[in-house]
């Protein structure tokens, strides 16, 4: 009762509140309880996805090509993500004012980007996930960004920790070729994110500047995804320090998928559609992947 009533206090309140010692140990109870009951649920995985959910416990991040993950739409899905990131492209940067911009589809738009919505419910995407985070999983949705070539230092170009759900996870991928002065994803893997986090007492979350991060884990361990358009990042974005590095050559264009359990602290607004809504659109898709859309947290 307790814990239900706290789940409806505002985020910032309820963080600290959960670090008292004894709500803590209730959540925590709560938590592996959850993860013990789904356990005999989770999908089955073959060797090569066994690998990737291993990497992410381990390191917090896994890249590798997208052909790798052999997914059946791909092809359709990055034909459209180019074209969106066409569409940015020719926002004009007027005066150096536009430091990055970002297409988040509401609901409306969903019947247009149906390519978009095949691919992040692809079963075996979504069986990834799932063994990862260990429960139930919702799709939040869907970002494409262009990044500028600015160098400027600010929102989600600094250091931080997300707060979606105790595991996210975003599944990146380059809309062009991503080197040096072309603002890659970095992050802290994640054993020294948590030596990070306790060093710079890292618990009302916010944003870290490259100097007090570098007093705390030396900058040659911090790693940056230097990689070719069409390479997929896979990050728990809540348990790794990781940031969008600052473009300064050229800029960056990428499309984001997020994935949360069914319990998340956060709802993307762009989560807002319907049951009815889904089945009207298309109705040959499973069980699973409508829960995935319609599923909201409880309590």
């Amino acid at each position: 009762m307790l814990l239900k009533r706290v789940k409806n206090i505002p985020r910032k309140l309820k963080r600290e509140l959960f670090r008292i010692p004894a709500l803590h140990a209730m959540q925590e109870q709560g938590y592996q309880k959850a993860l013990e009951d789904h356990s005999p649920f989770l999908p089955q995985l073959n060797h090569r996805d066994s690998e990737i959910v291993d990497t992410l416990h381990q390191e917090g991040v896994c890249v590798l090509p997208i052909e790798s993950l052999d997914l059946p739409s791909t092809d359709s899905m990055m034909e459209r993500a180019y074209l969106l990131a066409d569409n940015l492209r020719n926002i004009p940067d007027d005066d150096n004012k536009i430091e990055s911009c970002e297409v988040a589809p509401e609901k409306e738009d969903l019947r247009e980007f149906p390519e978009v919505l095949r691919w992040a419910l692809e079963p075996r995407l979504l069986d990834i996930v799932e063994n990862y985070i260990g429960l139930p999983i919702i799709y939040q949705g869907f970002g494409v960004r262009r990044s500028v070539a600015d160098g400027k230092y600010s929102g989600v170009r600094r250091w931080h920790i997300d707060w979606e759900d105790r595991r996210t996870i975003k599944v990146i991928i380059y809309l062009n070729d991503v080197t040096s002065g072309g603002g890659p994803y970095e992050y802290i893997p994640r054993p020294l994110t948590e030596e990070a986090i306790e060093k710079l007492n890292y618990y009302n979350l916010g944003f870290i500047s490259d100097e007090d991060m570098s007093q705390a884990i030396a900058q040659e361990n911090w790693s940056t995804c230097f990689a070719n358009k069409g390479t997929v990042v896979i990050t728990d974005s809540s348990n790794v320090f990781h940031r969008a590095q600052p473009p300064t050559d050229t800029e960056r264009f990428s499309i984001t998928f997020c994935y949360t359990s069914y319990t998340p602290q956060v709802i993307w607004r762009s989560r807002k559609i319907s049951r009815q809504e889904w089945e009207l659109f298309d109705s040959s898709i499973s069980q699973r992947q409508r829960d995935c859309l319609t599923k909201r947290r409880f309590g």
